[in-house]
């Protein structure tokens, strides 16, 4: 009768572990849907992003990158000495930055 007592506690154990094993594996399928679920938005967002940035033409700006070259050699010496090239780089990362930073949620774009 004992033995009978501890295969059927063993057996509702088993069962209770499985359940747990069950319960686990649905919380963590569950979350992996939420994440996808938030994700796939933004990541539709970006994919529109990409191909509009892809689509742009700007094989006009090259114009303006040769006339550099129609600058006099005092002018351009002048303009490297004084670090005219890492001043603009800076520039533009930094408005590239902040604009990034403005696309956070709950930012205004105007701040």
């Amino acid at each position: 009768m004992a033995a009978g007592f501890t295969l059927l506690l063993a057996k509702i154990v088993a069962l209770a572990v499985w359940l747990g094993e069950l319960a686990v594996a649905v919380f963590v399928a569950l979350w992996g849907w939420i994440r996808d679920a938030a994700c796939w938005p933004f990541e539709q967002v970006m994919k529109i992003a990409l191909k509009a940035v892809g689509a742009l033409d700007l094989s006009g700006l090259e114009s303006y990158a040769s006339a550099a070259g129609n600058l006099p050699g005092e002018i351009l010496n002048i303009l490297q000495l004084v670090g005219a090239g890492t001043c603009i780089g800076i520039i533009v990362a930094a408005i590239t930055v902040r604009l990034l930073l403005q696309l956070i949620p709950f930012t205004r774009l105007g701040s």
